[in-house]
């Protein structure tokens, strides 16, 4: 009988890296593995504007916990949109694109101000970690951070519904919003919840604030949930820790252009060779900074 190893090998993922691997593993492996970026890459405006919205909100959804008024936590959640957006450090964003993200947070807030004053905050950008798969050789942990957690009380009701995760989402054109997405479903598990609200926060000049800034229940059952976590141990346990043991990566070249975007590893996975890939690899990118669930940036 095999002897159990006393030590067990811990694996960590977040929604984005799930989203990374699935999309290609090649891509993975140079990205998390390899911790190689190109340099002086840019975050896109989507992002950018992103995470300024997520800055302000964590200010105004703070304020409810502690019961400031809405006018003051309005004020000091523009205020720090306005704090970040001026260090060059973490924006990227022009006078007039931070212009359209301070109206349109201010907007949002005060279309749902009635309804915010009912909720119960229990948790802002708050980072989590739990333990998806365990047996005697490996721990599967997932991660990743709360935009929002709270309880909702709906006006003129006691009854309400607990514990529900909210994920904040800019956007500049309308998308539909599916349930199925590797970063709703972790919010839901992490938060023990059957329920989730899509915070859409639109950017569109030419829309009234009723029409574009939106919040969207999406509902997750038991067989939903349990779909989930068997999809993201089988990937881990055969695939992802098949790369790690064989050394091989597979590239999947239907997402070389993917959202518009080519992919920034391109370059080196169109060179002839093992050799010429990682002389591309070594010369032309530079060390990143993995994904901190403590730092203060929109996941996507």
């Amino acid at each position: 009988m095999t002897e159990i190893l006393k030590t067990k090998a811990n694996i960590s993922f977040s929604a984005s890296g799930i989203d990374l691997f699935q999309l290609c593993e090649a891509r993975y492996d140079m990205k998390e593995n390899q911790n190689k970026v190109l340099p002086m890459i840019q975050k896109s405006k989507s992002l950018d504007l992103g995470t300024l919205a997520h800055e302000g909100l964590e200010v105004y959804f703070n304020g409810i916990k502690n019961g400031i008024h809405y006018n003051d936590r309005m004020q000091a959640t523009l205020m720090k949109i306005r704090q970040v957006s001026s260090d060059p450090e973490h924006s990227n964003a022009d006078p007039d694109e931070v212009n359209k993200i301070l109206t349109a947070v201010e907007e949002s807030c005060d279309l749902w101000r009635a309804e915010d004053e009912n909720l119960i905050v229990h948790a802002v950008e708050t980072p989590f970690d739990y333990v998806l798969y365990e047996d005697d050789y490996v721990r599967i942990i997932i991660s990743g951070k709360i935009d929002l957690l709270c309880d909702i009380l709906p006006l003129g009701r006691n009854a309400g519904y607990p514990n529900i995760p909210f994920d904040h989402k800019t956007y500049g054109r309308e998308f539909p919003t599916y349930r199925l997405s590797n970063q709703f479903t972790n919010y839901v598990i992490a938060t023990d919840s059957n329920y989730l609200i899509v915070n859409k926060i639109g950017l569109q000049k030419s829309l009234k604030p009723v029409e574009k800034h939106k919040r969207i229940p999406l509902s997750f059952d038991p067989l939903i949930k349990q779909q989930w976590k068997e999809n993201i141990i089988n990937m881990i346990l055969e695939q992802y820790l098949g790369c790690v043991t064989s050394g091989n990566w597979k590239m999947n070249f239907t997402s070389c252009y993917k959202f518009n975007r080519l992919c920034e590893y391109y370059e080196v996975c169109d060179s002839s060779g093992p050799e010429a890939k990682a002389f591309k690899l070594e010369n032309n990118y530079v060390e990143g900074k993995p994904w901190d669930k403590y730092k203060k940036e929109a996941e996507v």
